[in-house]
């Protein structure tokens, strides 16, 4: 194909949000495209079986295509589908599901109900993380360029709600009258209480000490609405640091050191908000989830998934905060939290304390680790809800051993969701439901809930 502008017709939206078409047997993907419109292209990356490539032109336009409103979103890498009307999203992501079940979990679906939509398909983040880079004499917030480490400013993105914005707009003003920070900078990340509108901003930096990182909490006070400030430190190697002689014959030089991860904070490190009339604390090392108000709907389908919880016992491996299970608690269930991050599990056991539930236990240890001293048997119900990455070959493993009558598998990702299924069905579990939330609308990302019976 090379780089020559070339017309073809778009069969279908695959993994990703990019329309697939094929040219002189060769499978293209292309960006800004929607299935049935004839479009040109023009190539970009070659790959081992296919080519990348991006809309040059709209020959013959599809009936759901509209005007992307973001000025940046032909290069900014968050958006694949402001293309396509919001109904129209919905039903290709569906499509998209079902095809990647079918191809890489060998998984058949006899019907997907619909996917359920997020109540604004626009200024839905609770959450939004900016890479800070040098733009003129300051600084601003931006994201990377597509499939590059370039960035993009985007401070402005719609994805994040208005009152959230105004925040933004204070930080970024900050920002950009800054001609040198007291240390790199690297990202700024937004939390947003949706039932409180408190805010709390999240600073990751290079290496630092207390002295600089309240340095920069000077640069960003008094913003109306942040009620805390964290500075937080990767770890890392700081590259030509000085040797010190420390034995004879030792010579003095430049190497490489490690830094450890540091943390200041300056007022509350944490924001809560509230899921139905349940109240969470979500701390600054907690995962929260991007679409609070979905997040309720998706609650609220587990709860009516596991049905009569009296007495049922039930487990939930990568718990997070507790917003699967504790409401599962409340009304009756034995359920056990399993959460390997402690900052998280102290959030879920404060939800647990103020919300006055009772009948749930704690446990900081790895899902592996828990589900190696479960007996078979000895839950009725098992929610898992892992990373992107899926469940590892050992938890599948252990998972069949322990044959819980349900399973409730949540994931963020289809490729790894359809590896899994495939796994499980074939060691003695069937599908029974499946339910799709379109957690984050204008990409091509979803949630999908299944239920898996013994």
């Amino acid at each position: 194909m090379g780089d020559k502008m070339l017309t073809v017709t778009i069969e279908k939206l695959v993994q990703g949000g990019r329309g697939l078409a094929r040219h002189d047997s060769q499978v293209v993907f292309v960006r800004g495209a929607i299935p049935a419109e004839t479009v040109s292209i023009t190539g970009g990356a070659h790959h081992r079986g296919f080519q990348d490539a991006a809309v040059s032109g709209v020959l013959v336009a599809s009936p759901d295509r509209v005007t992307p409103p973001c000025p940046v979103y032909e290069v900014c890498g968050g958006c694949q589908l402001q293309h396509i009307r919001y109904e129209a999203q919905l039903a290709y992501k569906r499509d998209m599901l079902n095809e990647t079940l079918m191809r890489v979990g060998k998984v058949t679906v006899d019907s997907l109900p619909p996917v359920i939509a997020s109540p604004e398909p626009y200024g839905y983040r609770s959450t939004v993380r900016f890479v800070v880079f040098r733009q003129g004499s300051g600084f601003a917030f931006g994201f990377h360029r597509e499939g590059t480490n370039e960035t993009v400013a985007a401070a402005g993105c719609l994805l994040v709600p208005e009152t959230t914005r105004e925040v933004v707009a204070r930080l970024s003003e900050r920002l950009a009258s800054q001609g040198k920070l007291p240390l790199r900078l690297e990202t700024v990340e937004i939390r947003r209480s949706v039932a409180f509108g408190s805010v709390l901003v999240i600073y990751r930096v290079g290496p630092a000490d207390r002295q600089r990182a309240c340095r920069l909490f000077e640069v960003f006070r008094d913003i109306p609405g942040v009620i805390g400030q964290v500075v937080t430190t990767a770890e890392g190697k700081m590259k030509n640091v000085k040797v010190k002689i420390d034995s004879p014959g030792q010579r003095a030089g430049s190497g490489q050191q490690m830094y450890r991860r540091q943390r200041w904070v300056q007022g509350q490190d944490w924001i809560a908000d509230r899921l139905d009339d349940l109240i969470f604390r979500i701390s600054d090392r907690s995962f929260i989830q991007a679409n609070w108000p979905l997040n309720g709907a998706l609650s609220n389908t587990v709860t009516e998934w596991v049905g009569p919880s009296e007495g049922r016992r039930v487990l939930e491996l990568y718990a997070g905060i507790g917003t699967l299970g504790l409401p599962l608690a409340r009304r009756g269930a034995l359920v056990t939290e399993v959460e390997a991050n402690p900052y998280a599990l102290a959030d879920a056991r404060h939800a647990a304390k103020v919300n006055h539930i009772g009948r749930c236990r704690f446990r900081p240890v790895r899902a592996e680790t828990m589900l190696q001293a479960t007996q078979a048997g000895e839950y009725e119900v098992v929610i898992v809800d892992p990373p992107r990455t899926g469940l590892s070959q050992d938890c599948v493993k252990e998972l069949l051993r322990i044959g819980g009558e349900r399973l409730l598998y949540l994931s963020c990702d289809a490729p790894t969701l359809a590896r899994d299924l495939g796994r499980l069905c074939g060691g003695g579990y069937r599908i029974t439901r499946i339910q799709a939330f379109d957690m984050f609308p204008q990409t091509a990302h979803l949630e999908t809930l299944v239920e898996l019976v013994r």
